[in-house]
C-alpha cells in the first residue's frame, strides 16, 4: 500500500501528524480486491493551510490502484468562518469560585 503523504513526517523536534478522521478496510470475499479508505486532516508545512486528504486504494495480488484527493483552505479563512458561523460559548474566571471557598 502507498505510504501516506511524507509531508507529515517529523521535522526537527516538532512532529506534525494528521488527525485521522476515518479509516476503513474491507475484503468482501477471498478472491476479491482489498479496499482501503482513509480521510485525515492536517496542516501544511508553513501552517498557512488546513489540508483534508481523502485516500482510496484497491489492492490485489495482481496489482493495486490508488487515488488521493487533497482539499485545502487558508487557515485564517477557516478560523474566520468558525468565528462567524460556529456556536459561541463564553467561559470566564468570574464564574469560578475563589480558591479559599473550595475545601
Amino acid at each position: 500500500m502507498k505510504v501516506l503523504n511524507c509531508r507529515y513526517i517529523a521535522k526537527g523536534n516538532a512532529t506534525q501528524r494528521p488527525l485521522i478522521l476515518s479509516q476503513r478496510t474491507t475484503a468482501p470475499e477471498h478472491d476479491t480486491p482489498i479496499l482501503f479508505q482513509e480521510a485525515c486532516l492536517g496542516l501544511s508545512d508553513d501552517q498557512s493551510q488546513i489540508v483534508l486528504r481523502r485516500y482510496y486504494e484497491r489492492y490485489s495480488p495482481s496489482g493495486s490502484r490508488w487515488v488521493e484527493y487533497v482539499h485545502s483552505i487558508p487557515t485564517a479563512d477557516l478560523i474566520h468562518w468558525i468565528m462567524s458561523h460556529g456556536q459561541l460559548r463564553i467561559e470566564s474566571s468570574q464564574e469560578t469560585p475563589p480558591q479559599s471557598a473550595r475545601a
